[in-house]
């Protein structure tokens, strides 16, 4: 089963990878076929296999010999991975675990989207919450009043950044990635993943500016920062909001 979840997490990274390039170049989901970035030739179905393809082909284009970015395989390795460790995490196939698996996928696409081109896509993050809100208020997964406190909260800290700052601070993605955490984490599991991600933030961007490949006005991906301080505080915010309290 395990091998089952790998295989499947590696066919939804390569999926991943095709959704965050057609969605930078504007191209349908749907219809455009998958191509070289460098010499845009069609890539026959054999150059496509997961992770395989990549190292068959050493990393080069077939067509144009240019090297294939190492983020295509690194995606599709992170969440073959990611959804083995879902899997192992609840042990029994559940709607839950199904849950977690799509909201892994989303959480991923934000952090590598964002990490590369520090912009966050409607569609990662605003779509799914309205679908998993709707969700989750029918299985009881979260209370009401949970989720409308961690909504709040979430949408609310960021839309607050934005007016005081007029947008120069953050974007409207913030805000509605906010939006979808606060759905993910419920309440007071939101107030944790906000803390864990600007702690990571200022310590990445310390270590950064040491070594001088950052200055200080340079812009932050915030959403990355966002993404995986939601990952951790999903699986693991409880142990750690208790293990704070037993402190104090």
């Amino acid at each position: 089963m395990i091998s089952l979840f790998f295989i499947v997490g590696l066919l939804f990274g390569s999926f991943l990878n095709a959704w965050m390039w057609r969605v930078r170049t504007k191209k349908s989901i749907v219809f455009a076929r998958s191509m070289c970035p460098k010499c845009t030739t069609q890539l026959a179905c054999f150059d496509n296999i997961p992770l395989f393809s990549f190292l068959y082909l050493k990393g080069k284009c077939r067509t144009c010999k240019k090297a294939i970015s190492l983020t295509y395989p690194l995606v599709e390795l992170a969440l073959g991975l990611l959804f083995v460790f879902v899997y192992w995490w609840h042990g029994t196939l559940s709607l839950v675990l199904f849950r977690d698996l799509c909201i892994v996928f989303f959480l991923l696409f934000i952090f590598v989207y964002d990490l590369r081109y520090q912009e966050i896509r409607d569609r990662a993050s605003t779509i799914p919450a309205i679908l998993l809100g709707l969700v989750t208020l029918i299985y009881g997964w979260h209370s009401l009043s949970s989720l409308l406190i961690a909504v709040v909260i979430g949408a609310g800290f960021f839309l607050l950044q934005f007016v005081v700052s007029k947008g120069k601070w953050i974007g409207g993605g913030d805000i509605r990635l906010g939006f979808f955490m606060g759905v993910i984490l419920g309440w007071p599991n939101i107030l944790l993943a906000l803390v864990l991600a600007y702690i990571g933030g200022a310590a990445v961007s310390v270590v950064l500016l040491m070594m001088k490949k950052k200055e200080l006005a340079s812009e932050t991906p915030f959403g990355t920062y966002l993404a995986l301080a939601t990952f951790v505080t999903m699986f693991w915010g409880e142990q750690i909001l208790n293990w704070y309290l037993g402190m104090i």
